[in-house]
C-alpha cells in the first residue's frame, strides 16, 4: 500500500522589520486607494509572512503530526478528532521548514487543497529565504493525477476549467467535518497569532487538514477511473 500524507499550513506576517521595503511599495501600488490596505495582504505573500503552523496526517492510519511556531510557548496537547492521534513539534520558522522537508519523502503521495497555488510555493520559497534545503519535488508536471502531489483543488475543477470552490464549502457538500466549526479560521490567523493563541490555531489547520482527508477520500472512491 502507498503511504499517503494530507498537508496544510497556515501563515501570518512578518514583523515590519523584516519584510523587504521593495515588496511593501509593491503591494501599495496595487493598494493605492487604502492607505493601510496593503496590511490586510501581508500572510498571503511569503516575502511578507511567515510558515507558523502545518499540520499532516496519514487518512490511512489517522495519525500525523503538526508542527508550530513555539515563540509563544510550547503545547502539550490539541484536541484532534475522534479517531485521531498527533504528536506534536514546536520550534523556529527554520526548524519548522526542516521538520517538513525531513518528513516529506517518506510518503509516495502528497494530498493538498489548493496546495500547488498557495502552500507549496510558499513553503519553497520560505525555504529559499530561510536557507533550508528543499527535499521533494512537489511540483511537478501540473496536469497528471497520479504524481507526487495530488492537488483536490485541480482534480475537482479539472484544472480550474471550471470554478474552484473552497475546500469548505466542498466539505459540507459532502458532508464531512467543517474546518470552520473552531474560534479560529482563515482571515483571522494572523491576528489570532499576534494574541499567542497558537493552540487555537494549529487545531483550526489540523480540521483543514482531516477535512481535506475526508474530501480526497470521497473523491478516490467515486472518481477512481481519473486518478490512474
Amino acid at each position: 500500500m502507498s503511504r499517503r500524507c494530507v498537508f496544510d499550513i497556515e501563515t501570518a506576517p512578518l514583523d515590519d522589520a523584516d519584510i523587504p521595503p521593495a515588496f511593501v511599495e509593491k503591494l501599495k501600488e496595487a493598494n493605492p486607494e487604502e492607505e493601510e490596505g496593503w496590511r490586510e495582504k501581508l500572510g498571503l505573500y511569503s516575502l511578507s509572512a511567515s510558515a507558523i503552523t502545518i499540520a499532516l496526517v496519514n487518512p490511512d492510519s489517522q495519525r500525523g503530526e503538526v508542527i508550530y511556531d513555539n515563540r509563544h510557548g510550547d503545547l502539550d496537547s490539541l484536541e484532534a478528532p475522534e479517531g485521531y492521534e498527533v504528536s506534536l513539534f514546536g520550534g523556529t520558522e527554520i526548524e519548522m521548514l526542516e521538520r517538513f522537508w525531513e518528513i516529506i519523502p517518506q510518503y509516495d503521495q502528497i494530498i493538498s487543497y489548493n496546495g500547488r497555488n498557495f502552500d507549496v510555493p510558499f513553503l519553497m520559497q520560505r525555504s529559499l529565504v530561510c536557507e533550508v534545503p528543499v527535499t521533494t519535488n512537489l511540483m511537478p508536471y501540473r496536469y497528471r493525477l497520479d504524481g507526487k502531489h495530488l492537488d483536490l483543488a485541480d482534480v475537482l475543477s479539472w484544472f480550474r476549467a471550471t470554478r474552484p470552490y473552497g475546500l469548505a464549502s466542498w466539505t459540507q457538500a459532502i458532508g464531512a467535518t467543517s474546518p470552520k466549526e473552531g474560534s479560529v479560521a482563515g482571515a483571522g490567523v494572523g491576528a489570532a497569532f499576534a494574541e499567542g493563541r497558537a493552540r487555537e490555531i494549529a487545531e483550526y489547520c489540523l480540521r483543514d487538514v482531516i477535512a481535506t482527508a475526508q474530501l480526497a477520500e470521497r473523491v478516490g472512491h467515486y472518481w477512481s477511473p481519473m486518478l490512474h
